[in-house]
């Protein structure tokens, strides 16, 4: 075999390694040339004092706020209110719902129907009452 030498590779070998060579120098000078910029643009540490962050003021008094959110409620579950009055809808106090379903009986968990022309629920069992 006249040519037993291996085969050349198809990499210019010299290439790759100049570049990689010159990326490594590169970063090494910008580096450098950071760490000088900083040492003479900033002589001295820069201290910002932490401030603290604001109380919140959502609620101010927790008791207070309680009552009050309660006693709201307590009023919207026990007046008569409207909801949409052109079609008849309105909320009554929960102890006046209570004994309507109780005054069902039975039928108690029936589906309420719709009289139209007096615009008040009529029971399953006719809108009479025990």
């Amino acid at each position: 075999m006249p040519n037993d030498r291996p085969e050349t590779p198809g990499v210019a070998t010299r290439a790759v390694l100049f570049t990689a060579i010159g990326f490594l120098v590169f970063i090494a000078i910008s580096l450098v040339f950071l760490r000088v910029y900083y040492s003479e643009e900033i002589r001295q540490t820069i201290f910002v004092p932490p401030t603290p962050f604001a109380k919140p003021q959502l609620q101010t008094n927790d008791v207070a706020d309680l009552a009050r959110l309660q006693a709201e409620q307590r009023d919207k579950l026990s007046r008569f209110t409207w909801v949409d009055r052109e079609r008849g809808i309105a909320t009554i106090p929960i102890d006046e719902a209570m004994n309507r379903i109780v005054a069902r009986g039975a039928n108690a968990y029936a589906p309420i129907e719709l009289n139209i022309s007096a615009n008040r629920p009529i029971g399953a069992n006719g809108g009479k009452s025990r």
